[in-house]
């Protein structure tokens, strides 16, 4: 069974680029986001919508054809959510050396496909309950992922980076010492729930029943959907506390593409003593004009590529 770091070690190669970029997909488009190295504003952005559910290469390759500075880019892929799953799942009680291969065998209890047609991916839980030895495991579509890899190794510099949306959003937040919760949605997919410190997700649930939040009306947020939310909210801050014994969250961040999203946010701020704000609120520097909520982990993509080179700046300097 493949690993993402086995697909990258193919694909990728070490050498320094005067560019970052980073590629979202969610379940109707994908996203292009690219910075000079050392700027914050984006000097390139496309989008591409997807015109079937199995055209994805074709929408690839439109929306990485859009500018020709690519050729000199590092760049950094999310996978949209329809391709691949994530669990908390037993860790497997093995050397660090051999989890790799002891994974595949985990995986194997949470999906129904052949193990060779998928590639898997895990990373740690910062902090668990007492007794517990989890690992959030990954398991995506090897044919797609595949696809993807060969594709944008043709049209960059440097393909550096294949991950998920829990983890591009997780990146926001790398510098941050205190816990954050966000609730973010993209149309047609399931809702969003994390709870993010220091650059690691200490929480995360996919919650059903909100697929179309998007498109909810005023008077479905005002009677409904914004309690309804609350209720998801503050069960998550209940686990994180109670149950993984952490100091409160110090910020709640909402990210959904509703022309009612202000509304939403004033109704969820009213059940909380902490600030209720849109996501947006942290990346302005770092977007397009594009009002689009897509662009969101795209940043959040990118900005591990600027971590890393800022890290790397930094070192170099000692």
């Amino acid at each position: 069974m493949l690993s993402l770091k086995t697909i990258l070690q193919k694909f990728s190669k070490n050498k320094n680029s005067l560019y970052y970029a980073s590629l979202m997909m969610t379940s109707t488009a994908a996203y292009l986001l690219m910075y000079k190295k050392g700027q914050k504003n984006p000097i390139h952005t496309a989008e591409q919508s997807l015109d079937g559910s199995e055209d994805w290469l074709n929408c690839i390759t439109q929306i990485l054809d859009s500018t020709p500075l690519l050729k000199q880019a590092s760049l950094n892929v999310v996978l949209p959510g329809s391709q691949y799953q994530l669990f908390v799942a037993d860790k497997p009680d093995v050397a660090e050396s051999e989890m790799a291969a002891a994974i595949k065998y985990t995986a194997a209890d949470y999906i129904n496909s052949p193990l060779d047609e998928v590639i898997t991916e895990y990373f740690d839980i910062p902090v668990q309950q007492h007794g517990q030895n989890k690992i959030n495991l990954v398991i995506a579509n090897k044919n797609f992922v595949l696809m993807v890899a060969k594709v944008c190794r043709q049209k960059c510099h440097q393909l550096k980076r294949i991950t998920i949306d829990e983890l591009a959003y997780e990146d926001l937040f790398l510098q941050d010492h205190e816990a954050s919760l966000l609730v973010v949605h993209h149309p047609n997919e399931q809702l969003l729930v994390q709870i993010v410190k220091e650059g690691e997700i200490y929480f995360f649930r996919r919650i059903r029943g909100y697929d179309k939040l998007d498109t909810f009306a005023e008077l479905e947020i005002k009677h409904g959907a914004a309690d309804g939310l609350s209720l998801e909210i503050q069960r998550s801050l209940d686990y994180f506390e109670s149950q993984l014994r952490q100091a409160p969250v110090k910020r709640i961040y909402i990210s959904v593409q509703n022309k009612h999203q202000n509304m939403l946010i004033d109704q969820i701020g009213e059940n909380f003593d902490v600030p209720v704000l849109p996501l947006k609120n942290r990346l302005v520097d770092e977007l397009p004009e594009s009002d689009n909520h897509a662009y969101f982990p795209a940043v959040g993509a990118v900005q591990e590529l600027l971590y890393e080179h800022s890290k790397s700046a930094q070192g170099d300097a000692v």
